[in-house]
């Protein structure tokens, strides 16, 4: 059966490189996102990120329509921070329960957004994964405190009514993505004026591979 897809010509496909570049990189601000990262540490990661996307592009985007290439980059953008940030907010909100708990540790890191790092353990001594996070002083050693955490201990827990505050954050990353899609194809479509002279050539090759009849004789 002849694929349908080799009806196509290669260069209309270009989109997915772009594409691609911004999953990997959404891939990796989703691991990022998880306990495997501490959050202070995810500015840094972020960096990381974009140095890394920026160097991607430089070699995935050539001959791409600028204007398109543009608002990819920027969507694209804005969705590799988004998926850094919500990723374990979308776990809560996905799987998580709320769980009595009570502070068993306080560590101060020099982050000013999350600044005092809380370990929790359940009535019963288990631990809960990763860490309660919070810009001011709101806790104390031994103070209970109720949180939503994740049963497989991938995202840090958090308090309830922060967790309101990224109502279906899941929902906005997929349309996100769907739409950086979108563009991406729309910036890899080549362009007429590239077009041009490669059809110019191929009319002349054509011509010259037309046999003399006598038609065509002056």
């Amino acid at each position: 059966m002849r694929n349908p897809l080799r009806a196509l010509h290669p260069r209309q496909f270009r989109g997915m490189r772009l594409l691609l570049l911004v999953t990997a990189l959404a891939v990796a601000a989703m691991v990022g996102g998880t306990t495997l990262l501490d959050a202070e540490f995810r500015g840094v990661a972020m960096g990381v990120l974009l140095a890394a996307g920026l160097i991607g592009g430089w070699f995935a985007v050539t001959g791409f329509r600028p204007l398109w290439t543009a608002a990819a980059g920027l969507i694209g953008f804005l969705l590799v921070v988004s998926v850094l940030v919500e990723t374990g907010p979308s776990l809560l909100q996905l799987r998580g329960g709320r769980v009595e708990a009570r502070v068993t540790a306080v560590r101060e890191a020099g982050s000013s957004q999350d600044r005092y790092h809380y370990t929790l353990t359940t009535p019963g001594w288990r631990p809960v994964s990763g860490e309660l996070t919070s810009g001011e002083p709101r806790y104390r050693v031994g103070d209970p405190v109720t949180v939503v955490e994740d049963p497989n201990g991938l995202a840090d827990p958090m308090l309830p009514s922060e967790l309101t505050e990224h109502r279906q954050s899941w929902l906005a990353l997929i349309v996100l993505y769907l739409v950086t899609a979108v563009l991406c194809l729309l910036a890899g479509r080549p362009r007429p004026a590239a077009d041009a002279p490669h059809a110019g050539a191929r009319r002349s090759r054509r011509r010259k591979a037309e046999p003399v009849t006598a038609s065509s004789l002056p």
